[in-house]
């Protein structure tokens, strides 16, 4: 059961102050190999306090609550991201007192992801929203990946032998959700993209599946998109239209699907 109280749909037109969403690079730029770092975490800690994405040679997945950066290792454990450390692909904005929502059981990830798309269709399925749910879970079923040596492989390669998997179980922790809609597919995931964290912050990934048995929902929506582009020659000389649907779904799903 989900309990929420949104607002209507707004006719008017005009616009309220939302905080953006800032990303550093494409998705398709991280699909076809280009995992240089070319943001240090501590500046990419300036455009928000809640955000996912992965670090330099893929070494981890990445996740940000309350202001702070985690690595998620090879065996699901957390260490807090240095400063200095980079990031390739990242997303990140400042999560604010938004709209409320009460979530009951929810026993997969899907039945998780079409609940917040009956929330979201009520203020507008083509903006972006970050949400952040605390709650308590039977299961959730995670990943994160090994670090890369040049030359770099496209990411289907790397989730193919490189993939850690991994499920945390009756666990207290934190989901950090991504929603871009589908006219962004390839600057980033369409849909919804879930990354977790316990409370302890010690162990945590990129998200497959969940059990949740209940959890609380802060959701933001903004219509505000900053994408700082690399500018290493990686980026700057790829063919990134030539990043495959195909590919861009096993970021979400991994290499063993």
């Amino acid at each position: 059961m989900t309990q929420h109280s949104l607002r209507p749909r707004d006719v008017s037109g005009i616009k309220e102050k939302r905080e953006p969403v800032y990303q550093i690079s494409t998705l398709q730029s991280l699909i076809l190999g280009n995992y240089y770092g070319c943001l240090y975490i501590e500046d990419l800690l300036k455009h928000g306090d809640t955000g996912i994405g992965t670090f330099h040679a893929v070494a981890g997945e990445l996740i940000v609550i309350d202001g702070h950066c985690y690595r998620i290792l090879a065996d699901g454990s957390v260490l807090e991201a240095q400063p200095l450390d980079t990031t390739p692909f990242a997303s990140i904005a400042y999560l604010e007192e938004g709209h409320t929502i009460k979530f009951g059981a929810m026993t997969t990830a899907e039945a998780l992801r079409e609940a917040l798309d009956d929330s979201i269709e009520l203020l507008g399925p083509n903006s972006m929203y970050v949400v952040r749910i605390d709650g308590y879970f039977n299961r959730v079923a995670a990943r994160t990946e090994l670090y890369q040596h040049e030359p770099y492989k496209p990411f289907a390669k790397v989730l193919e032998t490189d993939e850690r998997r991994f499920a945390f179980e009756n666990i207290e922790g934190s989901l950090v959700c991504f929603y871009f809609p589908p006219f962004m597919d390839g600057v980033n995931t369409p849909g919804w993209h879930f990354h977790f964290i316990n409370a302890a912050r010690t162990l945590g990934g990129h998200v497959f599946d969940v059990d949740m048995v209940r959890g609380t929902a802060t959701l933001n929506k903004t219509d505000r998109f900053i994408l700082d582009l690399p500018s290493n020659q990686a980026f700057q000389y790829a063919d990134l239209a030539n990043a495959s649907k195909e590919d861009i779904h096993k970021v979400e799903q991994g290499g063993g699907d």
